[in-house]
């Protein structure tokens, strides 16, 4: 009980000491903010889980984004707890399950436990280990009980264990790498052909203990620090490296020398043990169903760890590893899944030297249903990887890269570009990133925190603080003169309904993106903070700084010094934009120094107001060459004998860039085969649950009168979506048809949201009054909904209505109200 007691005293006096991220006047400034465009506090926590369908949503981050004010308390608790001074052997798993939103608490019965676990094994190991050999058998029997743990937390047949685990690694690969995936595959006897449509899996994830993996892996890592503790007061005498086949995999003591071990030396690692030497590691450090732990341990040199291979450096897949390089330069050059986690644990920790880490997808951090975490405690480090990578959390996983000291520089986005948005530059996607399925899977929480040094972030398309999906990416930054440079979606950013958070606690940074949105920006129904405390900062974005897009809400503020504000747009420094009939929230606050602005409407030492609800203050309240672009190459038009499925998959690709005349050509193609389009569609396409492809369909409608009668017949299909596309589908073309069946179906309380919006395009009386009545249901989205249908038919009678609703409580509505335009 006394360990719990000083635990939490540490915990709280090191919270305390700390400056909270928003001061309390800053809390004041932004309420009045709000309170001059007649909002109040509860104006930002307006409704914003608007896809009831996705699964693993993190409650956390979900009430975060709810309500935004939380966010502050999030970022205070994730940097009380990493300012801690001495860190217990279960540190780890507090700030684990405290960055993904839940919440801060050591059960006693999990504490007695560890420590009940901890006197066993000391006692263990006193009675049995007097020589490194020894290690050998004191490990098995360790194992042994760790593997009865995993077989109740992962309960799968070997058939099924494998058929997840090709799942988990085919769901973070490229199209640039089928080939690779199907040898990595095909080498670890894991099933090739498999459903990768995340919803399939979800049964068999379901099964998962989240709370007794983490459980099991503190107890796994006490078992690792006593190892570490205890293993290097042995006597090595050995001249080569020591092999032990075990039923668990291979044991090796090393030498005192430099040892080699070779690719083939080693098939499946259990135990490692280097007591000094400069050492080459080749081998595959990995674990899998069938082999479920790994433990490495290097206690002196400058090690070269080499192994480009899939899946073969610091992974695991269904299991516990844990490493750590106690000191010396080291260089880590993996390939995929390098330094990550699917359905289990990872924990690398390297205690000193510069470092060099450089990998590939999935890596460097990244998680997967359970926690990977990167952990550079000392030296100036270079971390480089293609993509997904530094601090990545997709589902129910929490990805993080830890740097506590020095001046590092993380480089990220190559191979992979971001077509066809951006099809010269490339997609990143890390540095502090939450990732979800959309529409499938909520993500998880993906976070780098760096406690000093003068640091340089270079990212592509999102990086730096950004979640995407119900997720939820954090870039914590305590001290330093940093350089935070990337292209698109940057800069604690919150794309579709997620949360992202960048916090710089001092020295003079320079923040960069070519593209905005970011830098504090919110878009669909999203959150974004950036929150720089000091220094003197420069800022280049062409949209952010507290930008709210459709229906979100972005927070930018900094606290202290001469700040250059540069970009001359009109979306930046506050700026709330109109859509789907509702505002959303932007907020920018510069709070000292003295500042410069490229634009006449923004100045120091004044306030603005921006689109509708974007609200500007800069005050005085505390104290004291051009590069040519890259050439735009369009892509392929398909062939016009092309099969019906090629011709819709390019009908459906994003219409942007250099697929514009590609996408309309192929609807074209689409709209002069329809003979063989509809049943093709009918039977392939109208469950999907993508928007490009959607937007493909409302288009092929508009030239087929026969598929919309055929939609007709799919209004009361089983199959859910295909019932809701249809509908949708057909209320865009505004036949009044549609009434019946809608007024059936919110009678008997199925498709209500997809009832209540297509009635805002069928303009009729009788919508009208269906729509009127469900203006004061006690459930916010059905009132905004019927609210923005009611906009959408725009009549008198209509507006009359929504002129009523001045009063609702919603933000959405009130704002959607205050905005209507007038009549002509």
């Amino acid at each position: 009980m006394r360990k719990l007691i000083l635990s939490f005293f540490l915990f709280y006096i090191c919270l305390a000491a700390m400056a909270n991220s928003l001061h309390p006047d800053e809390k004041t400034l932004l309420l009045r903010m709000l309170e001059s465009a007649e909002l109040d506090s509860a104006s930002l926590a307006f409704e914003k889980d608007w896809d009831l369908s996705t699964k693993y949503k993190l409650p956390d981050q979900l009430t975060e984004l709810q309500n935004p004010w939380l966010a502050f308390d999030k970022l205070d608790g994730i940097r009380g707890l990493l300012g801690r001074g001495q860190r217990d052997c279960t540190w780890w798993q507090d700030f684990s399950l405290y960055a993904q939103g839940k919440a801060l608490h050591r059960e006693q019965d999990r504490v007695d436990n560890n420590e009940l676990f901890e006197t066993e094994l000391r006692r263990l190991w006193s009675a049995s280990v007097r020589s490194p050999r020894d290690i050998v058998d004191f490990a098995q029997r360790v194992l042994a009980d760790f593997r009865d743990d995993l077989s109740e937390l992962l309960p799968y047949e070997p058939a099924t264990a494998d058929s997840l685990s090709s799942f988990y690694f085919q769901a973070f690969s490229e199209a640039e790498d089928s080939l690779a995936l199907k040898q990595f595959l095909q080498k670890e006897k894991l099933p090739v052909r498999i459903n990768t449509s995340p919803l399939d899996w979800s049964q068999r994830l379901d099964s998962i203990h989240m709370g007794g993996l983490y459980s099991a892996f503190g107890r796994y890592r006490i078992f690792f620090e006593l190892l570490k503790e205890e293993a290097p007061k042995l006597q090595y005498r050995n001249s080569r490296p020591q092999r032990y086949n075990t039923p668990f995999g291979e044991i090796v003591i090393g030498t005192l020398g430099d040892d080699h071990y070779d690719s083939f030396d080693i098939n499946r690692l259990c135990l490692l043990i280097e007591p000094g030497g400069n050492d080459i590691y080749a081998q595959k450090i990995a674990t899998s169903a069938d082999k479920p732990f790994y433990i490495m341990l290097d206690l002196a040199g400058d090690d070269i760890y080499q192994n480009r291979n899939w899946g073969e450096q610091f992974t695991v897949c269904q299991g516990f590893g844990i490493s750590a390089d106690i000191s010396g330069n080291d260089v880590y050059r993996g390939g995929d899944y390098a330094f990550s986690a699917g359905i289990g644990i990872q924990l690398h920790e390297d205690l000193q030297g510069e470092d060099i880490y450089d990998s590939g997808i999935f890596s460097q951090g990244a998680a997967f249903f359970g926690a990977s975490l990167l952990i550079d405690e000392a030296g100036d480090d270079l971390y480089s990887a293609t993509t997904m990578a530094q601090g990545m959390g997709s589902t129910c996983g929490m990805g993080a890269i830890l740097d506590l000291g020095g001046s590092d520089r993380y480089l990220l986005g190559r191979k992979y570009t971001h077509a066809p948005l951006m099809p010269n530059d490339y997609r990143s996607m890390g540095q502090g990133m939450g990732f979800g399925f959309r529409p499938d899977f909520a993500g998880g929480t993906g976070m780098i925190y760096d406690r000093t040094g003068n640091d340089k972030y270079l990212g592509g398309i999102y990086a730096q603080g950004v979640g995407y999906w119900y997720a939820t990416g954090i870039l914590i930054d305590e001290e330093g003169n940093d350089v935070y440079n990337a292209v698109y979606y940057p800069q604690g950013s919150g794309i579709h309904l997620a949360n992202g958070y960048l916090y710089d606690g001092a020295g003079d940074d320079a923040y960069y993106t070519r593209n905005g949105p970011g830098q504090g920006a919110g878009h669909d129904w999203a959150l974004g903070i950036l929150l720089d405390k000091s220094g003197d900062d420069a800022y280049s974005i062409p949209g952010g700084n507290g930008l709210g897009l459709n229906n979100s809400v972005g927070i930018f503020i900094d606290s202290r010094g001469n700040d250059r504000y540069e970009r001359k747009v009109s979306n930046a420094y506050g700026f709330g934009s109109f859509s789907r009939s509702a505002g959303a929230i932007g907020l920018f606050l510069d709070t000292a120094g003295t500042d410069s602005y490229p634009d006449t409407l923004f100045t120091d030492n004044q306030t603005w107001i921006r689109g509708k609800y974007g609200i500007g203050w800069d005050l005085e309240h505390f104290a004291a060459d051009e590069v040519d672009a890259a050439p735009f190459v369009a892509d392929a038009l398909v062939d016009s004998l092309a099969s019906i499925d090629i011709i819709f998959a390019a009908a459906s690709e994003w219409e942007v860039g250099s697929a514009v005349k590609r996408v309309r050509n192929a609807r074209r193609l689409l709209a002069n085969r329809a003979e063989e389009a509809i049943p093709y569609i009918l039977e392939n396409k109208l469950d999907s649950k993508s928007g490009l492809e959607y937007r493909a369909l409302e288009e092929f409608l508009d030239s087929s009168d026969r598929f919309k009668q055929e939609l007709y017949s799919y209004l009361d299909d089983a199959d859910s979506l295909k019932a809701k596309n249809a509908l949708s589908l057909i209320a865009g073309t505004g036949d009044s048809l549609l009434i019946e069946p809608i007024k059936r179906f919110l009678t008997t309380g199925k498709y209500r949201i997809a009832c209540l919006g297509a009635l805002g395009a069928v303009k009729t009386a009788e919508s009208i009054a269906i729509l009127n009545t469900w203006c004061h249901s006690e459930v916010e989205r059905y009132r905004y909904i019927a609210a923005r249908s009611l906009l959408a038919i725009g009549s008198p009678e209509a507006k009359a209505i929504l002129r009523s609703l001045a009063g609702d409580p919603s933000f959405l509505i009130r704002s959607m109200v205050r905005n209507l335009p007038e009549d002509n």
